[in-house]
């Protein structure tokens, strides 16, 4: 083999060898993670820091332009924020942020109009106090909690819907045991009363807050407590007709609905493994 044709055949068996080793060196491609709910991006998003000024500007055009600013939606409630005789196309709003974060930017822009934000399973949504607590605790959800525990089961209905839903401590040994119990198309709130039923324990909500903890000390809570979130306030201009998200409904043609006792709840068929 002449000179020539051995530098040639042993430069090819290096090429080779080289790309042989690289491709074993080389990362494995990892699975893509899922996309993050709607809560989990909502969360972040209010904890960046933004910059925004709007003079003058109308409700809605102030939330099209902190939308845009922290690159995130922004849901308005308008359907509530009509019926407490406020048009967002003609409310005129002003702020002038710095390097606040967006959550501390929402909550001082809209605080003179008596309205806040809030995070809902859709993501964050600004509305009243009621229209949020409407939103979180009336959201539609499916459970399996086939063989998972109390407190699992709560955590993951939170962690979908953004509500608030808070075991006691002293509770915590029956919140770990394990569940059974299936529901389809079920309201959040009542999702978790029955499930803290079927895992001996009760349930009462403080504003947008349901509280998990034990028979004798619901007891205790429930004169001060809040009554089940009803579904919709009644519509302000025609009687008897249900109007969009918010808390109580009132006014002579439309009284509040009646509080459900909880002990009034049908039992779920179901047991405690």
């Amino acid at each position: 083999m002449s000179q020539r044709l051995w530098k040639a055949t042993r430069a090819v068996v290096l090429a080779v060898a080289l790309a042989a080793s690289a491709a074993r060196a080389a990362p494995v491609p990892t699975e893509a993670k899922p996309d993050e709910s709607p809560v989990s991006k909502a969360r972040k998003a209010l904890d960046q820091k933004i910059t925004a000024k709007a003079e003058s500007k109308t409700l809605t055009e102030a939330i099209e332009l902190l939308k845009e600013v922290a690159k995130v939606d922004i849901a308005l409630d308008t359907t509530t924020i009509q019926m407490l005789g406020m048009d967002p196309n003609q409310a005129i709003i002003t702020f002038d942020f710095k390097g606040v974060t967006l959550k501390e930017g929402l909550k001082t822009a809209f605080a003179s109009m008596n309205l806040r934000c809030g995070i809902t399973a859709t993501g964050i949504v600004v509305s009243t106090d009621e229209g949020l607590t409407v939103r979180q605790l009336r959201h539609r959800v499916n459970l399996d909690a086939e063989g998972k525990s109390l407190a699992e089961v709560l955590k993951l209905l939170a962690e979908e819907t953004g509500a608030n839903v808070s075991i006691d401590p002293r509770a915590k040994k029956a919140a770990d045991e394990k569940i059974t119990l299936k529901l389809d198309d079920a309201p959040l709130e009542s999702a978790v009363r029955l499930a803290a039923n079927v895992g001996g324990l009760s349930v009462v909500r403080m504003s947008n807050i349901l509280f998990v903890t034990t028979d004798a000390n619901a007891e205790k809570l429930r004169p001060d407590a809040d009554r089940p979130v009803g579904p919709t306030p009644g519509n302000p201009i025609f009687g008897g007709i249900d109007g969009g998200f918010g808390g109580g409904g009132g006014g002579a043609a439309n009284p509040p609905p009646q509080a459900i006792p909880p002990d009034a709840l049908p039992p779920p068929v179901v047991g405690k493994k």
